[in-house]
């Protein structure tokens, strides 16, 4: 099977813990993703994360993201250079910024940011911000100063993530984008009421925009035993709501400190494959939502 998933919090996790891809006590590593056919994988910086760290949140960013230059991973920082590299049977990885603070929600330097290889950002993460509200506060929109960093990052090729978003900014974000939009790791809040899940109206928005969904493996965003059945739920929302072509992964992985029953790290996957084809799922559409879908969207910046 070929794996791309959407959002992972290990290049942080690597730094936190002074370890390599090569091989770690994390999440993901080099070792465990070269049983799969293909992978990609969109890594995570988060540079709120500020409780017990002494760094500011620039810091947060930058010395986290210093650590994993040196990892020996190709970093795809455009749609050509992802091609190739899979093209090749190169483990890729993408860049993607969770919370602007590190960069001080500045619109102005998403072009170093974009110079530095990333790909995809959030507005926001678990806390109001200078661009839009999060999460937590359901009625606060987006800011004209979001606006602005939305419309450059667009132009700039930079895919704006609405995990973590407010209703009302995601709502406001749907009246001015002129790109696709995704939710890289969130899952249905028709199935599990939690705050950092979708409603069906904003799954249909995403889809209607291009753009996919992610399927987030953190327990509390699953609800129930969080355990494959669960899982197969909340895809199946989202393939009915979606469609086939608009639905990925988004594992959270070392970002969740309780993942779904039958994952103890990104080899899960290969058994969720696996679940997933005894239940009848056909092999185009498992390529798609472990692959395709996600490789097409990044692919089309």
């Amino acid at each position: 099977m070929r794996l791309f998933d959407g959002h992972c919090d290990t290049a942080f996790a690597l730094w936190q813990k002074n370890e390599t891809l090569t091989k770690n006590t994390c999440h993901i590593d080099l070792s465990r993703v070269a049983a799969f056919d293909g992978y990609a994988q969109v890594f995570a910086f988060c540079s709120n994360v500020g409780e017990g760290y002494a760094q500011s949140p620039q810091d947060l960013l930058t010395l986290p993201l210093e650590h994993f230059l040196r990892q020996p991973i190709t970093i795809a920082k455009t749609p050509q250079e992802l091609l190739s590299a899979l093209s090749e049977k190169r483990a890729v990885a993408l860049l993607s910024l969770e919370g602007p603070e590190g960069i001080d929600c500045e619109p102005g330097l998403l072009p170093q940011l974009r110079q530095t290889g990333f790909v995809m950002s959030t507005l926001t993460w678990n806390a109001d911000n200078a661009l839009a509200g999060c999460h937590f506060s359901e009625d606060v929109g987006l800011h004209a100063k979001g606006k602005d960093f939305v419309r450059l990052a667009q132009e700039l090729g930079i895919l704006i993530d609405v995990s973590h978003l407010s209703q009302r900014a995601f709502w406001d974000l749907c009246a001015v984008t002129q790109k696709p939009i995704l939710a890289s790791h969130s899952n249905c809040r028709a199935l599990c009421d939690n705050s950092r899940n979708l409603s069906d109206d904003q799954l249909r928005a995403i889809a209607e925009s291009g753009g996919t969904v992610g399927l987030n493996l953190y327990r509390p965003f699953l609800g129930g035993k969080a355990d494959f059945p669960v899982l197969r739920a909340h895809l199946e929302h989202m393939l009915l709501l979606c469609g086939e072509k608009q639905v990925a992964l988004g594992g959270d992985l070392d970002g969740c400190s309780a993942l779904a029953a039958g994952f103890s790290d990104v080899r899960g996957y290969e058994d969720f494959y696996r679940y997933l084809q005894n239940c009848g799922y056909s092999e185009a559409l498992l390529d798609g939502v472990f692959f395709t879908n996600l490789l097409r969207l990044l692919s089309a910046q």
